[in-house]
C-alpha cells in the first residue's frame, strides 16, 4: 500500500490489513486482523507500507484433525486505517 503525506508536518500512519472468508466451510468472523504495521512519512514524500499475512492468519483449529488447518480458496483482503475504514480490497487464493 502506498500512502502519499499531504500535510505540512512529518506524519505517521497505522496501515491494517483484515481478512474474510465469505461462504466459510467453518464459522468464522465475519472479518479479523491479519496483521498491521505503521509508516512515517516526511512532507509531500510517499511510503509504501508493507504488511506480511502470517500463514496462521489463514487457518482454523480443527477438532477433528487436531491440527491448524488451511482452507483452500479465496480470502477476501481489506486495508485500510481501522476495521471501521477498509476502502482497499483484493482477493487472495490459496
Amino acid at each position: 500500500m502506498v500512502l502519499r503525506n499531504t500535510g505540512t508536518r512529518r506524519g505517521r500512519e497505522v496501515v491494517q490489513l483484515h481478512l474474510a472468508r465469505p461462504g466459510s466451510a467453518v464459522d468464522r468472523p465475519v472479518r479479523w486482523l491479519a496483521g498491521w504495521t505503521a509508516v512515517e512519512a516526511a512532507p509531500g514524500e510517499r511510503v509504501t507500507a508493507y504488511v506480511p499475512v502470517p500463514a496462521r492468519a489463514l487457518r482454523y483449529w480443527s477438532p477433528e484433525a487436531r491440527a491448524w488447518v488451511l482452507e483452500p480458496g479465496g480470502f477476501t483482503v481489506l486495508a485500510g486505517r481501522s476495521a471501521g475504514d477498509l476502502p482497499l480490497r483484493a482477493t487472495l487464493e490459496v
